[in-house]
């Protein structure tokens, strides 16, 4: 049986490991990087605490530490490498970041996922909108999500919420709504890495909601699902798709690794988490 430890005693946010050994963690003013006994490396500062969560992550090849410093309400995305070599804050606000390889991140802000090139500093966009992907042809798509994508755009509005990235695929939950009717769906979707093709996964009832979801190499999901009556919560479970299904819907849930930031969702028990 393994022993715990704790190897940094000051305050450490967020934290996560390095794929060479070592841990970074945010302090509050800045990040913190530690060797693996727990010592400190060196410190990075920032100024003052942003009141939002830091959400760090490392990046694909291990030597960048991605993160989000926030201002006000603005989220701004930062990197910061492993080895000394200089910060850098993106003009680039996000509200769900992932890293797509070693120097992309995916993000999303207001619209469909965008790309950022953290070498360059450019922007570009991933794959077509949820409308332009559904008329362009769209796996396992419903009936309704073709008839939504088929009317002008000025009748609908397009939502975006989370974004991962699990071996060769990209996740992200979307929404494609009638602007004056109730017709809506609310989906979890799989690119590729290219953003051509795209597959519906899960498609929610019309009360429910997709909250948050947590994504497997083996394209097993745990997905997060709020019921509403009018725009009140009456209801929060969990239910899963592909090879783990069975497993993840009996009180398990997926652990995240250190690619994968945290947003400070807060899950609720499983009814079998309760027994």
């Amino acid at each position: 049986m393994g022993v715990w430890e704790q190897v940094y005693a000051g305050y450490a946010h967020d934290p996560v490991c390095l794929p060479q050994g070592g841990f970074v963690v945010h302090r509050g003013a800045g990040l913190t990087l530690l060797d693996e006994d727990g010592v400190v490396v060196r410190e990075v500062k920032v100024g003052r605490f942003g009141w939002g969560p830091p959400s760090l992550s490392v990046n694909l090849g291990g030597d960048v530490v991605g993160w989000v410093r926030w201002r006000g309400d603005s989220r701004r995305l930062c990197v910061e490498p492993v080895e000394p070599g200089g910060s850098t804050q993106f003009r680039t606000s996000v509200y769900r970041y992932a890293w797509l390889d070693r120097h992309t991140v995916i993000y999303i802000h207001g619209g469909g996922p965008r790309l950022l090139d953290i070498s360059s500093g450019d922007t570009g966009r991933f794959g077509m909108g949820l409308r332009g992907h559904v008329r362009a042809g769209v796996s396992g798509a419903t009936a309704l999500l073709q008839e939504l994508a088929e009317l002008p755009a000025d009748r609908l509005w397009e939502f975006y919420g989370d974004v991962q990235v699990a071996g060769d695929d990209v996740w992200f939950c979307a929404t494609l709504t009638e602007q004056r009717g109730p017709r809506r769906v609310d989906g979890l979707f799989r690119a590729d890495p290219a953003g051509t093709q795209l597959t519906l996964v899960a498609a929610m009832p019309p009360d429910d909601r997709i909250e948050g979801f947590h994504t497997m190499p083996d394209r097993s999901v745990a997905i997060l699902v709020a019921t509403y009556e009018g725009t009140t919560i009456v209801n929060r479970r969990q239910m899963a798709v592909g090879p783990l299904a069975q497993f993840l819907t009996s009180g398990w849930s997926p652990l995240l690794d250190s690619r994968d930031p945290e947003f400070g969702f807060h899950r609720l028990p499983t009814p079998a988490q309760d027994a």
